[in-house]
């Protein structure tokens, strides 16, 4: 929020649909910010809940009890040690029953299995590199991937991240927020949902007014819309209170965001100094 990278509606977006289950993949270009954005929006993660990572090198961080940190190994020397790659910890981490996967990079034949652990119940978060929506698609069904159409129907949003400029200086923004709607069952091409869409000359963002995530997440959780929006609202509050009071390293954040999904009702007292729940 801070560095606009994201605004607060977008992050109360991600926060509802990641409480929810929904899986995310971040796509862009080199330096676009695509894994610092998977660990901002991770923070939203549940503070029970299992969750395996998995990265050829450590980049993710999360301050989550009940996390298993995994990391791809290169054999040693000829005859001493052996490759571990990511398509092996997939494989390792399917067997430890995760409710959240996190993948740094799906670059590999590893793609088939992250997908299959979507359709079989696994949340899972990733990156990739491509310049958009369709760009992540056709890498995605296309070798060395080879993720079969139907099952890309698992993958709930796409967030593109973009390295941009703003003056003389370079930022990263948040392209654009895509979900992911379904198959067209005439023409067979993907359908997807616009939610929130980057303006580059006034620097905002702007809502499409209409959210397939929302919509399913009102549906199970049996909420009117104006339930919908309290919701949202409440989530906002927390997020601007702690912008306003400058709590901002991602201990202290977690932390609250945990506390609210524990005890609302205590966080939402302590609004006006959300220190407190940390000292």
């Amino acid at each position: 929020m801070e560095t606009k990278t994201f605004d607060v509606d977008q992050l109360v977006y991600f926060w509802m649909a990641i409480e929810n289950n929904k899986s995310l993949l971040f796509v862009g270009g080199t330096a676009s910010g695509k894994t610092t954005s998977l660990n901002a929006v991770a923070l939203f993660i549940p503070p029970l809940a299992k969750i395996v990572s998995i990265e050829d090198t450590r980049e993710i961080t999360l301050y989550h009890e009940n996390w298993v940190a995994t990391v791809t190994r290169e054999r040693i020397s000829e005859g001493l040690g052996a490759t571990i790659g990511m398509f092996d910890l997939l494989k390792a981490a399917m067997r430890q029953r995760p409710e959240y996967i996190l993948v740094g990079e799906v670059r590999g034949n590893e793609a088939q299995t992250l997908f299959q652990a979507m359709n079989t119940g696994h949340t899972t978060f990733s990156t990739m590199h491509a310049g958009g929506v369709d760009a992540a698609i056709h890498r995605l069904e296309n070798a060395p991937l080879n993720v079969p159409r139907n099952m890309l129907q698992a993958l709930d949003i796409i967030s593109v991240q973009a390295l941009t400029h703003r003056g003389y200086d370079r930022a990263r923004r948040c392209r654009e927020i895509v979900e992911i709607a379904g198959i067209d069952p005439i023409t067979g091409s993907l359908q997807v949902n616009t939610v929130y869409e980057y303006n580059p000359v006034p620097d905002t963002f702007s809502y499409s007014g209409r959210s397939r995530i929302l919509g399913e997440i009102m549906e199970y959780r049996g909420w009117s819309r104006t339930r919908l929006d309290e919701e949202m609202q409440i989530r906002r509050s927390v997020l601007l209170a702690m912008q306003n009071q400058g709590i901002r390293d991602y201990r202290a954040v977690a932390r609250i965001i945990q506390a609210f999904t524990i005890e609302p009702d205590r966080v939402l007292a302590s609004l006006d100094d959300l220190g407190r729940l940390i000292r």
